[in-house]
């Protein structure tokens, strides 16, 4: 992430100040006055952004989030156990269950990849584990 964005002639930038970090708005001025500066707290930069109507800050849209973020880990376990037990439990060292296996290992890759960045309580920051092929394991 970079600490300066420039768009037209505004340009922002994190700084570090006694109350800790902040945003230096900077505009140029008309030619006769130093460039104006305001310093911002980023919350304070976000309340006006609501007041606006630039960014929502709507509880119902939290709560939904917070419902597809819960469903979408439900789904990758449970697809994540559908694919272990083909893995380890299924008999497909007598049965040619190669496509299953094949569809389990992409379909609990796509899962995982749809909740990548989705962050519950207590949750790690921690990278997915490693899932053996279908080859390494006959």
């Amino acid at each position: 992430m970079t600490d300066t964005l420039t768009h037209h002639e505004l340009t922002a930038e994190w700084v570090a100040d006694n109350q800790g970090r902040a945003i230096l708005l900077t505009q140029p001025s008309d030619n006769y006055d130093d460039p104006r500066e305001v310093l911002i707290h980023p919350w304070q930069l976000r309340a006006v952004c609501e007041q606006f109507g630039i960014i929502a800050s709507d509880p119902q849209a939290a709560k939904t989030i917070a419902t597809l973020t819960r469903r979408l880990h439900l789904l990758r376990d449970r697809i994540e156990r559908l694919h272990e037990y083909l893995l380890n439990h299924s008999d497909h060292k007598h049965a040619d269950l190669s496509y299953e296996l094949t569809y389990a290992t992409a379909t609990a890759e796509i899962a995982e990849e749809f909740c990548a960045e989705l962050v519950t309580d207590g949750e790690l920051d921690a990278p997915p584990a490693r899932r053996p092929s279908q080859a390494e394991l006959l």
